[in-house]
């Protein structure tokens, strides 16, 4: 009776195919967060085809809200007074990370409402945004939030948080995309709030639409549950500076832990947001 060979190489040919697909299966690795403090860290996303100009690089910082301090600023508020550009935010406040607070209009009127340490700057609502970012509850609660004002609407006579600073949703828990699709491409900020109730934020590198943004951020491996858009063009902003690590992104101008305090830049923000490790 004669010997059957094995089909070695057809064997081996399937399992590697049953390999990749194992591997597809799990996704592809996330982000590799550096961690600069204790509840912050720093990692960068690359945005492949949804970048349409320039660098694809997204900056993300990831905070821990129980851990961290946020807060909201304005320029009226500051001893400067005056607007200042992110890099000079940062020195001025002392925090480890500052980035756009959200929109404005040319006269540096903030477009929302915006308190900051329980000091109501803007009392206007927004009637088309519908988020806010939160922090500094004045009662017991989550230290600092994404609203989604549609099902959790904010009274600026009774505020429940010192700190807030409105803009619009990217997406919200349901999934659902709430901004147009639009062909605008420009820098953004964002901040997210994944499933474990920590806060990210982007800033791009380069140019997005908002609707390929929302997507992007609600298909990364992060596990965002829903997010919401701070500024854009020259004013998507942020500068971190902990841990002996060193970044500032200023409207599509990247500076890395080299490049010093980002000299020679100069766009003034109203309004900024801060991270502080308590």
């Amino acid at each position: 009776m004669a010997l059957r060979r094995l089909p070695i190489g057809r064997i081996a040919a399937l399992a590697a195919l049953l390999v990749a697909v194992l591997v597809l299966a799990r996704g592809a690795p996330g982000p590799r967060w550096r961690a600069l403090r204790p509840g912050l860290e720093f990692a960068t996303l690359n945005g492949g085809a949804y970048c349409r100009r320039g660098s694809s690089q997204i900056a993300m910082l990831r905070l821990d809200p129980e851990r961290v301090r946020v807060r909201a600023h304005h320029y009226g508020l500051a001893p400067q007074r005056r607007p200042m550009d992110v890099v000079e935010w940062r020195r001025v406040t002392g925090a480890d990370a500052v980035f756009s607070a959200g929109q404005f209009l040319p006269d540096w009127s903030y477009m929302g409402l915006l308190a900051c340490g329980g000091h109501v700057v803007s009392r206007r609502l927004h009637p088309t945004f519908k988020a806010a970012l939160v922090a500094g509850p004045f009662d017991a609660g989550s230290a600092a939030r994404v609203l989604d004002l549609e099902s959790e609407p904010l009274d600026p006579d009774r505020l429940r948080w010192r700190e807030v600073a409105q803009s619009f949703m990217l997406f919200d828990r349901s999934g659902r995309i709430r901004v147009r699709n639009s062909d605008n491409v420009a820098n953004r900020t964002a901040v997210g709030e994944d499933r474990r109730g920590r806060l990210v934020v982007f800033t791009t590198e380069g140019g997005y639409t908002l609707d390929d943004f929302a997507r992007l951020i609600q298909k990364s491996p992060l596990q965002i549950s829903h997010a919401m858009s701070m500024d854009g063009g020259n004013e998507a902003q942020l500068c971190v500076d902990a841990g002996g690590f060193r970044y500032a992104s200023i409207g599509g101008m990247p500076r890395d832990s080299r490049a010093g305090d980002g000299a020679g830049v100069e766009v003034p923000l109203p309004a900024v947001v801060s991270v502080s490790v308590r």
